[in-house]
């Protein structure tokens, strides 16, 4: 990056003065009378001049007393405005690609300059703050970011990330088996059903191998969930963005989709908004389908055909003949449009409570 000067301090006109008089520095420590070691830190601009040597040096060179001072006080000064500078850059760097004042609820980000750097590093697991890689991450992973205007992929990823790092240390409970956890995933609905069946559930994801996380989302992300493998288990992130069952259920399909059809493309993991699944993405729209029949929605979408405005009555029936929490019977008819979101209310209980950090 250039600079608008290049900060020259009074070990430059020192130096220059000596070559003009062919001397070298030992000969100015004699005509002083300081030590060659003060000599070559006042040329290398680590000590500041005083009066008195700002006097000897204009007997010397023919400059002024003023002269010396001026050109010290001046180089000091920019010196600090150039070290306040580059603490605000590199502030203004981080808080461009990561909510700070978020993830100081969660982690210790210090306020001093060089205490958040070196945090921010070992936050990313990165040698120098450059977030060149979190650009290229956006754009693999957030294709149809414009979905909403102030979405923000930076902060979906420290999000992500954040989760990453919550896991060090953990020790799945179980070794992961793909069988049982596809077994699971073919139940799900019956867990909807029961007084404790999201608690159940969860733990029922330990016994799988699956490491579970609550983790909230952030300001301009709408992240409702996520998956990605972390050594070889997998993990699966949920935020209660809409604190209501039909939100955890299908955000636990679709998850549970990515996990089982996509294990071997998982890369940097998925992250899920089901406000506004990107459905030009083919695992995305696979995973949908698998949460979609895992959930009945199309039983339900048969069950209230022709259906203007279905009723609580009629939603808690359909529900019951199909097996399904009447939440979900609900949620799937707002989410195809077959019912306003204003309604049903009453049959969506929110589950933040029921919730635990991790399995």
């Amino acid at each position: 990056m250039y600079k608008p000067f290049i900060n020259l301090g009074q070990g430059d006109t020192i130096r220059e003065e000596l070559e003009h008089y062919g001397w070298e520095q030992k000969d100015l420590a004699e005509i002083m009378g300081r030590t060659e070691k003060h000599i070559s830190q006042l040329i290398t601009n680590k000590v500041p001049v005083t009066y008195e040597t700002a006097f000897q040096l204009s007997k010397v060179f023919k400059q002024s007393t003023q002269f010396w001072l001026n050109l010290d006080a001046n180089y000091r000064q920019r010196l600090q405005e150039s070290a306040k500078v580059q603490e605000t850059e590199a502030k203004a760097l981080i808080y461009r690609y990561m909510p700070v004042r978020e993830l100081r609820r969660a982690i210790d980000l210090p306020r001093q300059t060089e205490g958040l750097v070196a945090a921010v590093k070992q936050f990313w697991s990165i040698a120098e703050l450059d977030f060149g890689f979190l650009e290229q991450d956006a754009q693999v992973c957030f294709r149809k970011s414009e979905a909403y205007r102030n979405f923000n992929p930076y902060y979906a990823l420290s999000w992500l990330q954040l989760a990453r790092n919550s896991l060090v240390g953990h020790r799945p409970k179980a070794k992961y088996k793909k069988e049982r956890l596809q077994q699971l995933a073919e139940a799900l609905t019956d867990y909807t059903v029961e007084p404790d069946g999201i608690e159940t559930f969860v733990a029922e994801l330990a016994r799988c191998g699956v490491v579970f996380l609550h983790l909230d989302h952030f300001q301009q992300t709408y992240v409702d969930g996520a998956s990605f493998f972390d050594g070889g288990r997998p993990v699966i992130v949920y935020t209660a963005r809409h604190d209501r069952n039909d939100n955890f259920w299908f955000t636990m399909a679709h998850e549970l989709g990515h996990i089982l059809l996509h294990e071997n493309s998982m890369g940097k993991g998925f992250i899920d908004s089901m406000d506004h699944l990107d459905l030009t993405d083919k695992r995305a729209r696979e995973a949908d389908a698998f949460a979609e029949r895992i959930l009945k929605s199309k039983e339900v979408i048969k069950a209230f055909c022709g259906a203007k405005r279905p009723s609580s009555v009629r939603v808690q029936a359909v529900a019951s003949e199909l097996g399904l929490h009447p939440g979900i019977v609900a949620g799937c008819l707002q989410h195809h449009g077959k019912a306003s979101y204003t309604s049903f209310h009453d049959l969506k209980p929110a589950v933040r409570a029921l919730l635990h950090k991790e399995s």
